[in-house]
């Protein structure tokens, strides 16, 4: 043997000891090469029996091994063990190189065609699978909290790639996730410059449809785009602030307007043309709004109120300042308003008290204060395949009975629902403003997974009525074509009362929805007439 070949004592370094345990171990230019037993012949060092191949960052087992003396190079089949902290299996090793490599760290899975031994490593031909994203890049280099891609494209859809986001290098960050670089957004055949751009392949991307189309016999067509993102450097796929409104409401009645807006996080501003024209500003709790020619006589002329947040685990509370002018006054309303959330559990029981209360002054107006208590209760029950949940819900007004203005008015209502499940059964009951316009429901349903949800209500009103709504169980990811139809029934006592129909067409990134309904008999002062809409999301 020659000089490359040189054996190595048993109490070898500790950062090599895995490899330094086989009773032959020997040094190579590519690291620590140990077995069981060991041969030589023509050239060619046979290493049998645990075989294993190590240095700092790589540790690979096999149950044989092969160096080459002349080629300086390996040979070996179905090896495993690690490369700079990510578990590996390999069908092969020629040479200095694994082929058909799966790697695997956290929930993260990978393939490579090609790794070279290198260091650090480098894949060719490499597809990543996360919880969010599917990328592929053509070459990648491995280090321990990182990898650099190269020719690099990611897609959060299940099949094919009509919605990617393309980078020509791409730094990965493999505890966070986070991958950066200058990109370009592909959506079907087109493609939008992002410049620098981030995104999380453990983190579903927040992407709907800015287009809006939908009509209803009341108000009349809408068509347009609301919150069109502008994306900036540096933000993430799917969490750009800075967002764009063009939309036209109530096209095809008198009330037809233009509303164009703005907005980047918490600030924003509006220009509505034609029907209720005006402005609005809006930013860090403070709202402007200025209507010369206002629709009705609640709508403020002119409107300025500063109203915070204020957040203490389950405490949220909102004072408010506002100042407007009306048909009916003019003047400054004081308040606040706010809820306090408490939960406890024991065993299977689960129990939630949400108390609210608004409490506003009028200083100078002379009306008297406004002050409305409400709140919820829920009891929760919960083991195996049995559930249970009663649910009460209410508010008044305890002091005037309405306010100076619409905009602090909270509607007085009672509610109270009582629901009781087991495994894919449920039966329900809800009684909606007992001291008003009294709703009664009753719903028994039925869901499986390969079944559906099939659900049939009883509903008392200012009439009685059945309602019948089927849907479907939702597709598979895995299944990159589908259709999705719910239908829905109304039966009251002169015939039907109400139908409508969603329908949904999944292809491998898209679901596509158009949704149509009809209230023939409304309860109460439930709207009656046509509804009709159209929706784009991200599967």
């Amino acid at each position: 043997m020659r000089r490359w070949l040189l054996l190595l004592p048993l109490l070898a370094a500790p950062a090599w000891a895995k490899c330094a345990d086989r009773p032959y171990v020997l040094e190579t230019e590519e690291g620590l090469l140990g077995g069981e037993n060991l041969s030589y012949e023509e050239g060619v060092l046979l290493v049998e029996g645990r075989a294993c191949l190590e240095r700092p960052g790589l540790a690979l087992e096999a149950p044989w091994i092969r160096y080459l003396e002349e080629e300086g190079g390996f040979l070996a089949p179905r090896l495993s063990g690690e490369v700079e902290g990510w578990r590996l299996q390999a069908e092969g090793m020629e040479g200095k190189a694994l082929l058909r490599v799966r790697l695997a760290k956290g929930s993260l899975r990978a393939e490579a065609e090609r790794l070279l031994l290198e260091r650090p490593p480098k894949g060719e031909g490499v597809f990543l699978e996360a919880p969010a994203y599917r990328v592929r890049a053509e070459r990648a280099t491995f280090t321990g909290e990182e990898a650099r891609l190269q020719g690099f494209l990611a897609t959060p859809c299940p099949c094919g790639e009509d919605l990617r986001l393309a980078m020509e290098e791409a730094l990965f960050r493999v505890d966070t996730g986070e991958l950066v670089g200058d990109a370009a957004l592909g959506l079907f055949g087109l493609e939008v410059p992002l410049e620098e751009a981030r995104l999380n392949v453990h983190r579903r991307p927040s992407l709907t449809s800015p287009f809006v189309l939908s009509a209803t016999e009341e108000e009349g067509l809408t068509l347009g785009l609301k919150d069109l993102p502008l994306p900036q450097p540096g933000e993430e796929v799917g969490r750009w602030s800075r967002r764009l409104t063009v939309m036209g409401t109530g096209l095809n009645s008198p009330q037809a307007a233009l509303l164009l807006g703005l907005k980047e996080g918490g600030l924003g501003a509006e220009v509505q043309l034609g029907y209720a024209a005006g402005v609005r500003a809006f930013g860090e709790g403070v709202y402007l709004a200025y209507t010369p020619d206002p629709p009705d006589a609640t709508t403020p002329r002119l409107e300025a109120r500063y109203a915070p947040s204020l957040r203490l685990e389950g405490l949220a509370l909102t004072p408010f300042l506002r100042y407007a002018e009306t048909e009916a006054r003019t003047g400054l309303t004081l308040g606040a308003e706010g809820s306090y959330r408490l939960e406890a559990r024991e065993g299977p029981f689960r129990l939630a008290l949400t108390p609210s209360a608004l409490l506003a002054l009028y200083p100078g107006l002379g009306h008297d204060p406004y002050l409305v208590l409400g709140g919820s209760a829920e009891v929760g029950y919960g083991e195996g395949p049995f559930r249970a949940r009663l649910l009460y819900a209410g508010r008044y007004a305890a002091l005037s009975p309405t306010p100076a203005f619409a905009h602090e008015e909270r509607a007085e209502f009672q509610s109270l629902q009582v629901e009781a499940g087991f495994a894919g059964a449920s039966l329900l009951y809800r009684l909606e403003n007992p001291l008003g316009d009294r709703v009664d429901r009753v719903e028994a349903a039925y869901a499986a997974e390969g079944l559906g949800r099939l659900a049939l209500a009883w509903v008392r009103g200012s009439y009685a009525e059945w309602r019948l709504a089927y849907a479907p169980p939702l597709p598979q990811r895995t299944c990159c074509q589908a259709l999705w139809l719910a239908p829905e029934l109304g039966l009251g006592p002169e015939g039907p009362s109400r139908y409508g129909l969603t329908l949904r067409y999944y292809d491998g990134c898209f679901a596509y929805e158009v949704r149509a309904a009809r209230v023939l008999q409304g309860q109460h002062d439930e709207a009656t007439g046509y509804t009709l809409s159209f929706g784009l999301t991200l599967r």
